[in-house]
Order: C-alpha cells, then sequence, then structure tokens
C-alpha cells in the first residue's frame, strides 16, 4: 500500500468528496430527473471509484493524524471566510452608490476571480484571494473604505490572513502540493475533486429551497464537518 503521508488536502478532499458520493447516491433517484448520465449506475461507479482509492492509499492512523492536524486550519478558513464575506457585504453598504467603485475594487481584491470559489470549499482559492487581497489593499483604497464606517480591526485580520496561511498554501491544493502524492494519483483525485464539485454546483441549484439537502452538496460545509464523519467507513 503506498500510504499518503503528507498531503493533508489530499485527505480532506478524497474524504469530502466520499461523503458527497454518498448523498448523490441517497438522491439519486430524484436527481437523474435533471441530467441525462445522471444513474444509479454512475452513482455507484463514482462511489467505487473513491472507495478503491481510499483502499490503496489511506489508512485509519493516516486520516485520524492529517484530519488532526487539519482542525485548527479549518477554524482559521472558517474565520477567513465570515471576515471576507462581512467585509463585502459592508462594502456592499457603504459605496451602493458608486458601483464603478464596488465593481473595481472586488475586482482589484479578488472577489471576482477567487470568491466563489473560496466560499465552495476551494482552498487553494482561499490563499489565493488572501494574497491579492493584502497585495492591492494600497493605502489609499484603505484610507477610501475606513472613511465610511467599516471597523479597522476588520480590515487587519483580513491583511493577516494571507501570512497565516502561507505555510499551509502548498497543500492547499493537490495539484501543486509538495507531498507523496504520485502523479497518477494526483491526477486520480483531481479528476474525482473536479466531477463531485460539479455535481454540487448543480444539487445546489436544485435544492436551492431545501438547505438541508442543499448543504450535503456544499463541499466547503460538508469538510467542515469532516471530523465528525470521517470515521464512519474507512
Amino acid at each position: 500500500m503506498n500510504v499518503i503521508s503528507t498531503c493533508l488536502t489530499g485527505t480532506a478532499t478524497i474524504l469530502t468528496c466520499r461523503k458527497i458520493a454518498q448523498s448523490f447516491s441517497e438522491n439519486i433517484y430524484e436527481l437523474s430527473s435533471i441530467r441525462r448520465n445522471w444513474s444509479p449506475d454512475y452513482a455507484s461507479n463514482l462511489k467505487e471509484r473513491i472507495d478503491r482509492i481510499m483502499n490503496q492509499y489511506f489508512t485509519h492512523e493516516s486520516i485520524s493524524e492529517h484530519l488532526e492536524m487539519h482542525s485548527q486550519f479549518y477554524e482559521l478558513m472558517v474565520a477567513a471566510l465570515k471576515d471576507v464575506s462581512v467585509f463585502r457585504a459592508e462594502l456592499k453598504v457603504d459605496f451602493k452608490h458608486d458601483k464603478d467603485f464596488l465593481d473595481e475594487t472586488f475586482e482589484n481584491l479578488g472577489y471576482v476571480d477567487f470568491f466563489s470559489e473560496a466560499k465552495n470549499g476551494d482552498l487553494f482559492s482561499l490563499y489565493k484571494m488572501m494574497a491579492t487581497f493584502k497585495r492591492n489593499m494600497t493605502p489609499e483604497l484603505h484610507q477610501i473604505i475606513r472613511s465610511r464606517g467599516i471597523n479597522e480591526n476588520l480590515v487587519t485580520r483580513l491583511l493577516s490572513y494571507k501570512e497565516q496561511l502561507k505555510d499551509l498554501k502548498n497543500c492547499f491544493d493537490i495539484s501543486h502540493g509538495k507531498d507523496q502524492l504520485s502523479a497518477e494519483l494526483k491526477h486520480e483525485i483531481n479528476a474525482i475533486y473536479t466531477e463531485v464539485k460539479d455535481i454540487c454546483r448543480i444539487a445546489n441549484a436544485y435544492y436551492e429551497f431545501d438547505p438541508a439537502q442543499r448543504d450535503r452538496f456544499n463541499f466547503y460545509k460538508v469538510m467542515i464537518k469532516l471530523k465528525k464523519s470521517a470515521f464512519e467507513k474507512v
């Protein structure tokens, strides 16, 4: 067994994919009505592919170790995403009569390129957004934003996340990570990750008015709850 021993994101990604694939399978008869290739066989095959990777590369011990190391990072990720979302809401209130300024600012601070993926669980996008935010928050822009009512502590926290996340950036995206994953395994996990994220995008829209079901297809929310559910089936 070529056990993964260093890539935290590889562990979290495949566990999250497995959890979502299970939810997908449980709802496949309903979801099959909206997508031609979504069938019980397709859902079963997706679960089998994930289980094969789990059985070949992961052990109970490696998963336990990685999730323990992830717990602190999850707290940081939650804090960063909350502050990013609050800052965005405040900016929309403070500059609601200046759409050009809002558009330019959201573009410069990384919201246009990274916010959507970051809030949906793409950890590498979160890091890139925080790096962009810090790089492009000029003294002039900072002054304009402060003049309207945003608390300085919020801005200070947002400017600090890039450094706080720096040590983990190489493991945010497994295709960039410096770890012991083989090229073949990286390709397999990335393919499943992409497939599951596509399922989430469509299922989220389908369950727009069913919050409980929608959360089962929110990659970020499922990932956050991994510590409670990771050992249901290993």
